[in-house]
């Protein structure tokens, strides 16, 4: 026989307290739907614009972290002929040695 389940007051607190969260999902989800009956159209645009904004602004952020440009060969190329580092030269400009040149 399988043992019984022990009831305490914290798992009946647990029980209620995941109901009341169930019927605060439900009337949100009640009200968010009513809202997009209800509410003109200029009204959900500007909050799905704003939200679509605060969003582009985050995910630019992710991209600024975590994209990096892969390294230009000019920094090499450069070095050798005394610049910084830091200055990229585009390729159509840059000098390179007559045996490297076809």
């Amino acid at each position: 026989r399988a043992p019984a389940e022990e009831i305490t007051y914290e798992t009946l607190k647990k029980a209620i307290d995941s109901v009341a969260v169930e019927e605060q999902e439900r009337e949100r989800r009640r009200q968010v739907v009513e809202k997009f009956q209800k509410a003109p159209f200029e009204e959900i645009a500007a909050h799905c614009g704003a939200r679509a904004t605060l969003l582009q602004s985050k995910l630019n952020q992710i991209f600024e972290i975590t994209i990096r440009p892969p390294p230009s060969p000019s920094g090499t190329v450069s070095a050798a002929y005394g610049q910084s580092q830091s200055h990229s030269i585009p390729v159509y400009e840059m000098k390179f040695p007559d045996l490297c040149v076809y």
